[in-house]
């Protein structure tokens, strides 16, 4: 597998609890859940709230169950992120993604992740996160992951933490997608990943 194989074919990431995989448009319910939830979108780049104090700027919620679907699909067959759904293996719910974007020079991503508010602080994030890093370094031979959290995201930051990312920096009123704000960044080379490595037998990548 390489990294142009990624964009033929989205590899399957399986763990002890979730299944990543490509989306379907049998996911279009479960997708609206977390994509019109506030909680989640605030941070996701689209909404600068800190310019709507009234909140009356607020995107409508979605209603379209394809929406999705045609928005990760247009991304994926243009070559530009890979986003994974993932589904709970037991209940096939999909209650979030991760997503790999921006690349550069085919040696560097940065890596995006929105979850369900209902499945928050049950361990999904890091458990997915692990199965993207590993793809991400031993299958398409990536040297450098980033993460941009909004300094007020708490939840992410943690999630960045836990994933053995460093914090690199801290950007004053940086662009996140369509919003200036502060963040910090974190980021995690290749070298470091495979001194620190501890087999994840609980990892499959099915081809």
């Amino acid at each position: 597998m390489s990294y142009d194989d990624t964009f033929i074919k989205l590899p399957v990431l399986e763990t002890n609890r979730l299944r990543l995989r490509q989306i379907t448009k049998q996911d279009g319910k479960d997708c609206l859940e977390y994509i019109n939830d506030y909680q989640v979108y605030r941070y996701w780049g689209l909404y600068d709230e800190s310019t709507d104090t009234q909140g009356t700027k607020k995107p409508d919620p979605i209603g379209d169950l394809d929406h999705h679907y045609n928005e990760v699909l247009k991304e994926y067959q243009a070559g530009r992120e890979l986003c994974w759904m993932m589904e709970l293996k037991d209940s096939h719910k999909v209650i979030g993604e991760f997503v790999l974007y921006d690349f550069q020079l085919r040696k560097q991503a940065d890596i995006g992740y929105r979850i369900n508010s209902n499945y928050w602080g049950q361990g999904y994030a890091p458990e997915a996160g692990q199965a993207i890093i590993k793809a991400a370094f031993e299958y398409m031979d990536l040297e450098r992951l980033q993460i941009r959290c909004f300094s007020v995201n708490l939840g992410s930051i943690r999630v960045a933490e836990k994933l053995n990312f460093r914090q690199e920096g801290y950007i004053k009123k940086g662009a996140i997608l369509n919003v200036m704000t502060d963040y910090y960044i974190f980021g995690f080379l290749k070298e470091d990943y495979l001194k620190s490595i501890i087999p994840n037998s609980y990892i499959t990548i099915l081809p």
